[in-house]
């Protein structure tokens, strides 16, 4: 708008203002510095164009399918911790239509220290319990969240406002107190709304992807 502006000034200035004669000596450098300003102004804008934003925008398209993958990555682990909630519980979980007394029902009918659908040893063979179930796909987010993080110049503020809400949600701050002492809870009816409230963050981002021109986790 300051470039568009500075152009009809400018053109104002050269075209019209020009054919009339100074009154006085000082009224005329004064429109020579005003010109100069106007030109300079436009000549900036279109620097700016030619050497800074075709660059940005060609690096931010060959940095698009890193983005898009990450950014699934992120949508998946969720998608994958409803899909061995659900199995474990008998309540299908969908997150396309999530409610949040169904997460309720599914996670009450799952003791904590339970065997998840994750195996952490092979010789001997051993299954995680739920705490180091969600701790794995925890880390697994934030490593793909990082990534995203480090193009930081190239993502949209929305992009990374969504994101952030995602790396700083409840459900994440929890998973380490889980991990860190033993809970007397006799399923995990507690940590429903935190985890309902991560998993409403991450169906926004897929909605968000798809809005971007990006895959669905989904389909």
């Amino acid at each position: 708008m300051l470039a568009a502006a500075a152009v009809i000034l400018l053109l104002l200035k050269v075209f019209w203002l020009n054919g009339y004669a100074a009154p006085f000596r000082g009224l005329y450098d004064l429109g020579l510095l005003v010109e100069a300003i106007l030109a300079s102004v436009a000549a900036s804008y279109v620097f700016y164009l030619i050497v800074v934003h075709i660059k940005e925008q060609s690096d931010r398209d060959v940095l698009r399918p890193y983005v898009e993958k990450h950014s699934i990555r992120v949508v998946g682990d969720c998608i994958a911790q409803l899909q061995g909630i659900s199995k474990a519980s008998g309540v299908e979980l969908d997150l396309t239509k999530l409610s949040e007394a169904r997460v309720l029902d599914a996670l009450s009918a799952i003791p904590p220290y339970s065997q998840a659908p994750l195996l952490i040893s092979a010789q001997p063979m051993q299954h995680a319990n739920w705490f180091q179930y969600f701790a794995h796909f925890e880390q697994r987010s934030k490593g793909s969240i990082r990534k995203l993080l480090d193009q930081l110049r190239f993502l949209e503020a929305s992009f990374v406002a969504n994101i952030a809400d995602i790396d700083d949600c409840t459900h994440f701050s929890l998973v380490a107190f889980m991990q860190a002492r033993p809970v007397g809870n006799p399923d995990l009816s507690a940590w429903a709304k935190p985890f309902y409230e991560y998993c409403v963050l991450c169906r926004r981002l897929d909605e968000r992807n798809v809005q971007q021109g990006f895959k669905s986790a989904l389909a």
